[in-house]
C-alpha cells in the first residue's frame, strides 16, 4: 500500500515539473539530497526516471530512495552547467560522488604556471594560485562549458610545444609561447576567464568595451573589431546569463525576471492588461523564392513551442513580402487557435499596417506592434513615432527575443523546403500546418 502511495506522490511531483531548462534535486525520506542533475527539459529528463525500463543497478538504487523532487528553472544550458556545479559542490550528494563509474569528483583548474593551462582534473586538492571550478558530475559537463568559453577567450592546454598545434589554426589557443607579448595577452585572456567562471560577466564587458575604445583611438581597427566580436558572443551569454549564486538566493529568478519583463512591456506599450499570450510573425524568403512564415508562440513570457506554426506561402506572383504577411495572417485568424494577448510583426511601419488591416477586418481583439531590425525600434497605432529603448530595457529584451525566436523558426522551415528542391527526394514537401 505504501509502495502504490509513493508512485502516486512522484507521479504528482513530476506533474509540477515544467518542460523548461533547469537543475532537479532527488531527495530521500530524510530529506537528504542524494542527486544532483541539470536538464534541457526538467519534466522530459525527471520522467525517464521513472520508466519501467531497467536503468542499471546503481540508478535504480537511486530511484529506489527518491521520496521527494525539487528543481531550479535556468535561463540557459550555460547557466544549469554551473548551477549544477555549485550545487553538487554545496550539498555533496551520494549519487553524484560515488555512483559516477566509480571516479572521483571533476574540476576544471586554470594552473598557476608562467603560461597558465586550463585542463580538467580529479582529486585536486586546493592549492595557492591555482584557480580550481566545480565539481562537475561528468567529463561531458565541464567539456561542454570550456567548448563555449573557449570560442570567445581562446587558451592553452599545452606546456610550451615545439610548434603551434591544431588549436592554434582553428583560432581556439593564441599559442602564447610565441613572443613576450603573446605572453601578456594571454595572462589577460586566462583572468577574464576566470572572471566569466565567477559570475562576473557584467565587470567583463565593461572592461572590454574600455579596452575597444583605446584601440579605435588609436585607430588600431582590426584588434578593436577582434574585441567587439569577444563583446556580443559575451553579451549573448549574458543576456540569460545570471552566477549560480542569483539562483540559490532566489530559486523563482526566472519566473520572477520574466514576470518583470511582462509588466515592464505592459507599460511601455500602454497596455491594459498583463500581455500572456503573444504570437509573433515573420517571412522568410529568397527575391521571392520558396516564401515560409512562421508563428511562434509565448505563453506567460516563455516559449510555447507545442503552439507554434508553419506556412508555406502560395502567393508567388512576385516578391512582396506585404501580401505573403497578409496571407499569413488571413490563414491563421481562419483557425480556431487561443486569441493572442498581444501581436508582434517582424518589420516596420509598413508591416505593422498590413496586420493592423487584417485584425480589423477579422475583429480579432489584440494589441499588435512591429519591431524594424536595422535600430530595433518599436512601432505602435498610437505613435506616429517609432519607440526606441535602451539595450537594457527589460522590454525591448522580450521583444527582440520573440522576434527572434519567430526568425529562426521561419528560416528552419525555409531552409528544409529549399532542400526538398534541391536534393531529389520521392517525398512531397512538407505542408504548412496553418
Amino acid at each position: 500500500m505504501a509502495k502504490i502511495q509513493l508512485v502516486k506522490t512522484i507521479e504528482q511531483l513530476i506533474k509540477k515539473i515544467p518542460d523548461e531548462p533547469g537543475i532537479y534535486k532527488f531527495l530521500n525520506d530524510q530529506g537528504k539530497i542524494i542527486y544532483i542533475g541539470k536538464a534541457k527539459s526538467l519534466k522530459k529528463r525527471v520522467s525517464s526516471y521513472f520508466t519501467k525500463k531497467k536503468l542499471g543497478p546503481k540508478t535504480d538504487l537511486m530511484v529506489s530512495q527518491i521520496s521527494d523532487i525539487k528543481f531550479t528553472k535556468v535561463f540557459s544550458q550555460f547557466e544549469s552547467l554551473l548551477l549544477e556545479a555549485e550545487e553538487i559542490k554545496s550539498a555533496q550528494p551520494f549519487f553524484n560522488i560515488e555512483a559516477k563509474d566509480d571516479k572521483s569528483p571533476l574540476y576544471i583548474k586554470i594552473s598557476a604556471d608562467k603560461f597558465p593551462l586550463i585542463s580538467t582534473v580529479r582529486n585536486e586538492k586546493p592549492k595557492h594560485g591555482v584557480f580550481l571550478k566545480g565539481p562537475f558530475s561528468g567529463a561531458g559537463t565541464a567539456k561542454d562549458i570550456l567548448k563555449m568559453v573557449r570560442k570567445i577567450f581562446p587558451y592553452c592546454h599545452h606546456k610550451n610545444p615545439k610548434k603551434p598545434c591544431l588549436f592554434v589554426h582553428l583560432n581556439l589557443c593564441p599559442y602564447p609561447y610565441s613572443s613576450t607579448q603573446a605572453k601578456e595577452e594571454y595572462i589577460q585572456n586566462i583572468s577574464k576567464i576566470k572572471k566569466l567562471f565567477k559570475g562576473e560577466s557584467k565587470q567583463l564587458i565593461r572592461d572590454l568595451r574600455k579596452e575597444m575604445n583605446a584601440f579605435s583611438k588609436l585607430q588600431k581597427f582590426e584588434q578593436a573589431q577582434q574585441i567587439k566580436k569577444k563583446i556580443e558572443k559575451l553579451e549573448f551569454l549574458a543576456t540569460t546569463y545570471h552566477a549560480p549564486k542569483e539562483f540559490l538566493e532566489t530559486p523563482t529568478l526566472v519566473d520572477d525576471l520574466t514576470l518583470q519583463k511582462l509588466k515592464k512591456l505592459q507599460e511601455v506599450l500602454e497596455l491594459k492588461n498583463l500581455p500572456k499570450r503573444i504570437e509573433c510573425y515573420d517571412i522568410s524568403n529568397i527575391q521571392g523564392k520558396y516564401p515560409t512564415g512562421s508563428m511562434v508562440v509565448f505563453k506567460n513570457g516563455k516559449p510555447a513551442k507545442d503552439q507554434y506554426r508553419k506556412f508555406k506561402i502560395k502567393f508567388t506572383e512576385k516578391p512582396n513580402d506585404y501580401e505573403m504577411l497578409r496571407e499569413v495572417l488571413t490563414r491563421r485568424l481562419h483557425n480556431d487557435w487561443p486569441k493572442p494577448d498581444l501581436v508582434i510583426i517582424d518589420g516596420g511601419r509598413g508591416q505593422l499596417n498590413v496586420a493592423l488591416h487584417k485584425v480589423a477586418q477579422e475583429k480579432l481583439f489584440a494589441e499588435v506592434i512591429s519591431i524594424a531590425k536595422r535600430l530595433e525600434e518599436i512601432y505602435t497605432p498610437q505613435k506616429p513615432l517609432p519607440i526606441s529603448l535602451p539595450k537594457e530595457n527589460a522590454a525591448r529584451q522580450l521583444v527582440e527575443e520573440i522576434r527572434n525566436e519567430a526568425h529562426r523558426f521561419a528560416i528552419t522551415y525555409h531552409r528544409l523546403l529549399r532542400s526538398k528542391i534541391f536534393i531529389p527526394s520521392e517525398k512531397p514537401w512538407p505542408s504548412g500546418r496553418g
